[in-house]
Order: structure tokens, then C-alpha cells, then sequence
């Protein structure tokens, strides 16, 4: 049996599922009254009493990571860890999820949770293409204390990775196996009460949504959509002039169709149903001494979006044994991952197309690389010939060897290497028509890139443990890390290939003009000496205290080397006296503070400021190689940032451990915030890496564990948790008050002193004190702002996890939730469709009478009155009607041009997980061979509400990158997915 424990008396509970402990051992089961005995592994491996923990750190077991036999262990996290924010930048075949913890404590230096897999430090990629199932536990180490061993890695937080081990007795066999069906979440709403066309008139190969109303005499006919197909006049002519639509629904070779919305959502329909396959076998046997794990598994993913494939198998090995004073430990995980995609820009053009376009009747025409108009592409002639395809090996090598020294004493050298190969190649075969003259060409083009990058990774223990007197232990740990990591990468290509599919990049005389071509190496290393003190006073007060010092090469001579040092305490004064009574049975109080330090915003060779090839005149004026000094440079004295982190935290259980209390503050401040300052233009560079800046970072994290129900063979769980969290700015370059961290000129994402989080920075509506827009008294027209206003923060206020877990003999029901409050983002969708009419504010009226600007006033005897009556008028052009020309001048040419306009509400509220599983009793099996089946059914993503200003427009949660700019979506992102599917797991 594994051992039961409740994760909030470690620290923090984030849901109500069991969590385990990351190993089994012998006579493992532990009652609900002594959780506090449970032992959790920590940094470098290190075990200790989840009483004897001085930070927060939390237990998510296997159970929970594979409840809806989600293939991402990463996402598999989502609403179930109080602190923990995922994010995933984009919705493809692959996905790259983000993690974060308690925030941010670097502007422009890494943010991301460090991955931990067996002990060596690892990837969130990596944890992102291993196997589920092969996971025992992810231990999250939130609190700086827990992490502080990792030293610089471990600044942000640590995600402590442990895959199973084989178990006592007979071999076992365990097959599981997944098949999910995934479609479209949701989609952003569109107009629907207009269809193509421009300035009021359906033109058969317009990109927008301008065209006459469904409800007009146009509406219900049978019009033709889009470019003739064929010469069908066969005169070697085809006549695609867009003010001639005359002949249109006569056109036998254009694609005909209703003048009215096709469908329910014509861009949903364009996406099939995607299948997911899972598929693993594991064996294990192990004894006292020894043990063997082997596992193959593979996982094949069919994308909503045709022909987008993704194939993964993992093989794994994990190996150990034990004889006399030595013991020895070998893993072995080889993971070959390949994806074959197109261009997800796709999916703006569908977003582009109004209501009525039939897309999905051009799937017959993969060959014609425009559809409906002469703009974008047909996107079944991109999932045809425009290809992107990537092939990645991942081996993984960890070996370690231990040797007893005495009853007191033993060390350990653990080693890990790390291979990452990578081949990825692009095409796109071009396309130009000499009948389609209208429609521009699309140039051919071919690219290909090798990369490749070792990693390796040892550490040195040396552990002393020893009872100083009856009643003290002193647990003493001192070791030695090295790491070393080396790069490779070659990549060339070219555009407007001579022999048509003739993909050959070494071939450079195919490509007319060649690009990308580089060849770049490195290598850069880190080493540090650390020592980790453990003192146990009785059962009941528990101090650690840790020191570590680092070297890391990217730093210039003479701020190589810094220093971390942490102490924490815990006490559980339940276990001295009985200060609760039948009430509260369990109390610990625990608080620490620690000294870390981030050089991740420094890249190798960057204090060398290398020279780099000039370009145009007059640097290549003789023909010859011309060098010029980086614009950017970095400052050749900087400095890690050095942040200091303190945190406290209360552990309560009531009821004999029935409810479960945590709460956790903590604060994190930054200095010698590392940023890139703006340098005067005589000096020849742009901006300069350089340490400026302070930023404190405050949070809380609490949870709530509640067994509501419990009885021989019913229980029901509830579990919740919550995070809020700021970080502010105190202080950032002498010349500014204001750092950009990200996003475009027309929205941007900025870190501003004195205040909390980052900020949406955009141009907005000139607004009188109410905030109304104030718009001229005559027409209509709103004045835009000259400078830069605040347009939110990005990050939310609260977040809340929900949870709940029932059990009932066999069966077992399992859900989990999430709520974000508060927090804004930008997309560019809500540009490019204000562009085309079909964004929903655009139609829900009637054009020809044009509009009023909302929550507008002007200026009317000195003050400002309530616009009820002044329409938006345009004077020139269009098509004379000054009341629907300013409708379409309004979206098409300022809209866009407004900051504000792109910003919406970033809350949700999103079901995660529900599933169903039914494992049969012994009984049942008794004659059947097997030991153990369970079968199931579960749901991902099944549901998702959105804040009423965000009308499905953008997932709150995309980001367009795994760095600090967050609360930025692009066009290209493709939209969320849920899925819908049934499991078992067999025992042999």
C-alpha cells in the first residue's frame, strides 16, 4: 500500500486527492493522525519528515497526474498546486507549457520553475515528453528554503521529478492504455448579420465581412465565392476583377453557395475531431537489495488541423541494487519525438473570413493556393505544401554509486548526462498562376536546420548523521557541483528554388537566394560546494540551515563567484501538548530566510561583445568583409541579481486531520535587478545589459482539505486552493521610470516603478472625467491619446483551485477547477478582425445608419454631455454615405490604431478534469490472470467561461513565449482543445 498523507500538513494541499510519498517502503501505511511522519524527498535527494520541513513544499501524487490521462505531465498540474501558475504558449501538435512559481523576481532574467527528474536537474521540455505514467511524484518545492541546494537554478522555485522503481515480490506487468478524441473548445464570435463583400456589396474574392446584409435581397440566393477554379471558358483567361460580380452565380467554376452564415461556425467546421493514442507496458521486480523497472511507451497524436501528426516513444530502464557497503542506481530514458505541421497562421485567415464563406468545400482544391479571395491563402493548399517537420532525441543517463561508510557516515557520486538532438526542415512549394493575375505569387522556399546539446550534470555528498544527545540529531550533508553545457547548430536555406521540390539545402545552388545560414557553437559551465545542516530537537523543533557557493563562466572575472546562505526553522507544538484537544489535533509553524542569486539574463560570450558582419552601404560598397560593433552590448562588470527571500507558514488539522488548514506568506526582493538600459546614440550602441533596479515580489498561498464523508466504503474529499501574488517595481534605471519587457508598439508590456505587476501600456481615447470617450460634437470622431496610457496589469489578482474526490467501493469520481481573477491581455486578433467586419461590435446594427461611439459624450455649454445622438460620420470616399462610410473608416483605420481597443479581461473559470474509473475487486479476478483492472472514462478542457469582454477572443492564458512577456496572444496561436476519452490499466 502507498503511503497516505495529506499535502497540506507537508505545506501547502492543493487538491483532495491521496498524495503518496515518492517511495514505497515496508509497513508504509500511515494513519491520518501522524501525517506529519511521512518522509518527502527534497533537494538533491535529500529525505526528511514532512514535520521536519522549514519550507513550503508540496506532494502531487500519481494518482493525481494521471486522473484524466492527460500525455502532458506538465498541463496535468493545472488548478491542483496553490502557487503554481501554467501557462501554455501555443495550442499546437506540441505544446510548450510554461511554469512559475510565486510570481516573477527578474525582469528580464528566467522566471521559470527549475525541473528536477531523479535528482538531476533537468527541462520542462523534458518533463514535457516523459511518460505520465512513469511518474511516482512531483514534489513542488515553492518555498526558497526548500530549493536553496540548486543555488542559482533553484532561485524560481523547483519541480522535483520521481519516476518509479520496482517493487517487493514477483514480476509485474502493467499495460495502460488511452484513446481521446479532442476538438475545438471555442472560437471567437463573429458577425453574423453580414456576409463577403466590401462597402456594402458581395464581391466574390473580397477578404472582409463589409458585403450586403443577410437580410437584404441578396440574402438566401446562391452566389459564387472565391476564384474560378479552371479556365472553364477555355480562352486562357480568367477575369477576377473585384468590382465585377455580375456573372458570379452563373460561374460553373466557382464554388456556390448560400448568401447567408454557413452553418453554425463555418471556421469550426474546418477542424476535424483529433484522436490521441497512449499505449505503455511497464515491468518490475525488486527484493530487499535490488530492483529493475522497464517501460515502453508510445504516444501518437492526430491534430484537430489535417495532417498535423505528433509520434512519441519513450524507452526507460531504472535499475538498483545493493550489496554490503556499496550500492549503485542506472537510468536510462530514451525519448524519440517527431511532428509534422503546417503554418498556423492558418487560422488568422479563417478568423479573417466572413460568416457565410463555405470553407470546407475547398478541401477537394489543395492544389489552388487562394479559396475565397485573392488575400490569403486556401488554407488546405498550406496543409499541402507548406510543411514544417522536427525530429528530437532526448537521452538521459544517470548513474550513481554510494558506499557506507559506517552506521554514521556514507557518500554518494551521482552523474547525469544529457543529450537533446534536433533536425527540423520547412518548406513551402510556391505557387503562381498566369491566369490568376490578381493574386500574387508565393515564392518557393526550402530550410533546414541540426542542433545539438550536451549537458552534464555530477554532485558529491558526503552525510554525516548523528544523535548528539538523546534527544538532538544532527544530520550533516556536504557535496561538490559541476555542470557543463555545450551547443551546436547549423541551419541554412533559401527561397525561389529553381527545380521545384528539390529539397536539398546542401545544394545551395537550387535556392536563388540563400538565408540562414549559421553555424554557431559554445559552451559554458558552473561549480559550487554547498553543505546542508539538519538539528532535530525531539519530534518537535527542527532547524535546517544551508550554504553554497558558485562559480558560473557566462560572468566576467571578478563576479564569477556569490554565495547562498539559507536557515529555517519548524515547530509542532502539538506534539509537546495537547493544546487543541478533540478539535485541533495537528500544528506546525515553520518560517525561514535565504540569500539566492539569477545570472540567467547574462548569455555566454555576451560581456565579450564579439564584432559581427556589416551589411549595406558602405560597409560591403568594395565587395569585401566588413565588421561592426553590436548595438547592444552588455556591461563587462555586471553582477548576478541577488535576491533575498523570507517566508512564514502555518499547517493546522482539525478533527483528527478531517479539515486541513495552510497558509504561507512570503516576500521576495530583488537587487542588482539586472535591465536593459537606453544609452545616449553618440556613444554607437542602442541599450546595455547592466545591473539597475530593485523589484519585491509578496504572496500568499492557502489551502483547505476537507474529508466531508467517510465510512468503510464511501469517501468524498473537497479540496481548494488559493493564490494571490505582486510584484512590484521600486526601482529601475535613473533615466526612467519604465522598462519594456515585451509585446508590439502598439501594445506593450512594461514593468513601471511603483507599480504592481506588469503593465499594458497602449495609446487609448481621449476621456472626460467619467471616462466617457469624448467625441467631436459634430461628427461623431473620438480624439486618440498622444502618449502612452496604462492599460491594465497583466497579472491576475486571485487564483483559485478547485477539487473533489469520491470514492465509493470500485468506483471513483474525481473533478478539478479553476477560477483567475482579475488581469488583462492583448491579442492582435482583435485588430485584424475589427479590420475585416467581423468582429461582433460591427455588426450588430444596422451599418447603413452607422453608429454612436459608446460611452461617448462631447462638449456642450462648457461640459461634457452623454452622446445619444452624434453618429460617427466620414467625409471622403467609400461609398458616399457618410453614416456607414465612417462604420467601416471607424473599424478598418483607427480601431486598430487604438491600444485599448486590443485589451481584454483575462478571468476564467475552466473545468480541468472529470473523471470516471471503476477498478474491479480481487474477487472478481480471482480466475481471470490478472492482479488488477481498472477502466475509465475522463474529459479535459470540457468547459471554459470567459469575462463578457472576452467573446472567446483569446485563451487568458496564451502567451505567445515561455519568457517574461506575458499577457500577449498572437494571431497564430490555434484555439484551445477538449477532449473526451476512455482508459484502462491491467495488472499481470
Amino acid at each position: 500500500m502507498k503511503k497516505l498523507t495529506a499535502s497540506v500538513l507537508l505545506v501547502v494541499i492543493s487538491s483532495s486527492f491521496a498524495v503518496v510519498n515518492a517511495q514505497q517502503r515496508k509497513n508504509d501505511t500511515i494513519r491520518e493522525g501522524n501525517i506529519g511522519e511521512v518522509v518527502i524527498t527534497g533537494a538533491l535527494g535529500l529525505k526528511k519528515k514532512a514535520d521536519a520541513q522549514t519550507a513550503a513544499v508540496q506532494v502531487v501524487s500519481s494518482d493525481q497526474i494521471t486522473a484524466a490521462s492527460n500525455p502532458n505531465a506538465v498541463l496535468a498540474l493545472q488548478g491542483k498546486v496553490s502557487g503554481v501558475t501554467i501557462t501554455n504558449t501555443n495550442s499546437s501538435v506540441t505544446g510548450t507549457p510554461k511554469i512559475q512559481i510565486r510570481g516573477m523576481r527578474s525582469l528580464t532574467g528566467n522566471n521559470n520553475a527549475l525541473v528536477v527528474i531523479d535528482n538531476v536537474i533537468s527541462s520542462a521540455a523534458a518533463l514535457n515528453q516523459l511518460a505520465p505514467e512513469l511518474i511516482e511524484s512531483m514534489n513542488i518545492l515553492k518555498g526558497s528554503q526548500a530549493a536553496a541546494l540548486y543555488g542559482s537554478d533553484g532561485v524560481n522555485g523547483v519541480v522535483l521529478v520521481t519516476t518509479k522503481r520496482g517493487t517487493k515480490g514477483r514480476m509485474r506487468v502493467t499495460y495502460n492504455g488511452s484513446i481521446d478524441f479532442e476538438s475545438v473548445l471555442n472560437t471567437p464570435e463573429r458577425q453574423r448579420n453580414y456576409g463577403q463583400g466590401w462597402y456594402g456589396g458581395k464581391i466574390n474574392v473580397e477578404n472582409g465581412s463589409w458585403g450586403a446584409p443577410f437580410n437584404g435581397p441578396l440574402g438566401g440566393q446562391t452566389v459564387g465565392y472565391g476564384i474560378p477554379l479552371y479556365d472553364y471558358n477555355g480562352d486562357g483567361h480568367i477575369d477576377v476583377n473585384p468590382n465585377d460580380d455580375t456573372a458570379t452565380p452563373d460561374d460553373p467554376a466557382m464554388i456556390q453557395s448560400r448568401y447567408a452564415p454557413y452553418g453554425k461556425d463555418n471556421v469550426r467546421d474546418f477542424f476535424k475531431t483529433g484522436t490521441v493514442f497512449q499505449n505503455g507496458i511497464t515491468a518490475n521486480v525488486g527484493d530487499e537489495n535490488s530492483y529493475l523497472v522497464m517501460s515502453l511507451d508510445h504516444l501518437q497524436r492526430e491534430f484537430i488541423v489535417p495532417d498535423d501528426k505528433l509520434k512519441r516513444i519513450s524507452a526507460f530502464l531504472k535499475a538498483g541494487t545493493k550489496f554490503g557497503k556499496w550500492s549503485f542506481d542506472a537510468i536510462v530514458n530514451y525519448t524519440r519525438q517527431t511532428t509534422n505541421t503546417t503554418d498556423s497562421n492558418l487560422y488568422e485567415d479563417l478568423l479573417m473570413s466572413s460568416t457565410d464563406i463555405p470553407i470546407t468545400k475547398w478541401k477537394d482544391y489543395p492544389d489552388n493556393a487562394y479559396a475565397w479571395n485573392i488575400y490569403y491563402q486556401n488554407p488546405y493548399w498550406s496543409i499541402k505544401h507548406v510543411r514544417f517537420n522536427s525530429t528530437t532525441d532526448r537521452l538521459n543517463l544517470i548513474g550513481s554509486v554510494g558506499y557506507k561508510i559506517n552506521k554514521n557516515i556514507d557518500v554518494l557520486y551521482r552523474s547525469n548526462l544529457q543529450y537533446v538532438g534536433s533536425y527540423n526542415n520547412q518548406w513551402n512549394d510556391g505557387w503562381s498562376s498566369t491566369l490568376v493575375t490578381d493574386a500574387a505569387a508565393i515564392t518557393s522556399s526550402y530550410a533546414q536546420s541540426n542542433a545539438s546539446q550536451n549537458k552534464y550534470y555530477g554532485d558529491l555528498l558526503v552525510n554525516f548523521n548523528y544523535d548528539l544527545t538523546d534527544n538532538l540529531n544532527m544530520k550533516l550533508n556536504l557535496g561538490h557541483n559541476f555542470q557543463n553545457f555545450s551547443y551546436n547548430t547549423t541551419s541554412a536555406g533559401g527561397s525561389g528554388l529553381i527545380i521545384p521540390g528539390l529539397y536539398q539545402v546542401w545544394n545551395l545552388s537550387n535556392p536563388t537566394n540563400p538565408y540562414s545560414l549559421d553555424n554557431t557553437r559554445g559552451s559554458y559551465n558552473s561549480q559550487a560546494v554547498f553543505a546542508n545542516l539538519d538539528l532535530a530537537f525531539k519530534d518537535y523543533l527542527f532547524l535546517t540551515a544551508t550554504a553554497r557557493n558558485e562559480w558560473n563562466s557566462v560572468l566576467p572575472e571578478g563576479e564569477r563567484s556569490y554565495f547562498f546562505p539559507s536557515v529555517g526553522v519548524s515547530f509542532v507544538p502539538t506534539k509537546i501538548t495537547d493544546i487543541g484537544g478533540d478539535v485541533l489535533n495537528y500544528m506546525k509553524i515553520y518560517g525561514n530566510i535565504s540569500g539566492t542569486a539569477n545570472a540567467s539574463s547574462v548569455g555566454a560570450y555576451s560581456v565579450r561583445n564579439y564584432f559581427g558582419l556589416g551589411s549595406g552601404f558602405p560597409f560591403s560598397a568594395s565587395g569585401g568583409l566588413s565588421f561592426l560593433s553590436p548595438t547592444s552590448q552588455t556591461d563587462r562588470t555586471i553582477r548576478p541579481e541577488k535576491v533575498s527571500k523570507k517566508e512564514v507558514g502555518l499547517s493546522l488539522g482539525f478533527f483528527n486531520n478531517r479539515i486541513l488548514l495552510n497558509g504561507s506568506v512570503y516576500q521576495d526582493d530583488t537587487t542588482d535587478m539586472i535591465t536593459n538600459r537606453s544609452t545616449s546614440v553618440a556613444s554607437g550602441i542602442s541599450s546595455l545589459l547592466t545591473n539597475v533596479g530593485k523589484l519585491r515580489n509578496r504572496g500568499i498561498d492557502a489551502d483547505i482539505n476537507v474529508t466531508a464523508l467517510k465510512s468503510e466504503n464511501f469517501r468524498w474529499d473537497i479540496g481548494a486552493n488559493f493564490t494571490t501574488y505582486a510584484t512590484e517595481v521600486l526601482e529601475v534605471a535613473p533615466d526612467t521610470d519604465r522598462v519594456a519587457i515585451g509585446g508590439t508598439s502598439l501594445v506593450g508590456i512594461y514593468a513601471i516603478k511603483g507599480m504592481k505587476g506588469l503593465q499594458l501600456m497602449g495609446t487609448d481615447f481621449v476621456r472626460d472625467d467619467q471616462g466617457r470617450v469624448i467625441v467631436d460634437a459634430t461628427n461623431g470622431r473620438p480624439t486618440v491619446t498622444s502618449t502612452l496610457q496604462n492599460l491594465g496589469s497583466v497579472n491576475p489578482r486571485y487564483l483559485w483551485g478547485f477539487n473533489t474526490s469520491v470514492n465509493y467501493k470500485g468506483f471513483k469520481l474525481t473533478a478539478t477547477a479553476d477560477w483567475r481573477i482579475g488581469g488583462k491581455i492583448t491579442t492582435e486578433l482583435l485588430q485584424n478582425m475589427a479590420f475585416s467586419g467581423s468582429l461582433p461590435a460591427s455588426g450588430d446594427f444596422d451599418r447603413e445608419k452607422g453608429f454612436i461611439m459608446p460611452n461617448s459624450s462631447y462638449l456642450s455649454g462648457g461640459q461634457y454631455v452623454a452622446n445619444n445622438s452624434v453618429y460617427y460620420q466620414y467625409a471622403s470616399g467609400g461609398t458616399g454615405n457618410t453614416l456607414y462610410d465612417g462604420v467601416e473608416y471607424y473599424y478598418q483605420s483607427q480601431f486598430g490604431t487604438v491600444g485599448a481597443n486590443q485589451v481584454v479581461s483575462a478571468s476564467y473559470f475552466k473545468l480541468r478534469e472529470v473523471a470516471l474509473s471503476y477498478t474491479f475487486s480481487s474477487d472478481v479476478l480471482r480466475n481471470s490472470g490478472l492482479s488488477g483492472l481498472t477502466i475509465g472514462v475522463h474529459a479535459r478542457n470540457p468547459f471554459a467561461k470567459y469575462s463578457d469582454n472576452n467573446r472567446n477572443f483569446v485563451d487568458p492564458e496564451s502567451a505567445y513565449t515561455t519568457g517574461n512577456a506575458q499577457g500577449y496572444a498572437t494571431v497564430g496561436q490555434y484555439p484551445s482543445i477538449k477532449s473526451y476519452g476512455f482508459s484502462v490499466n491491467v495488472n499481470f
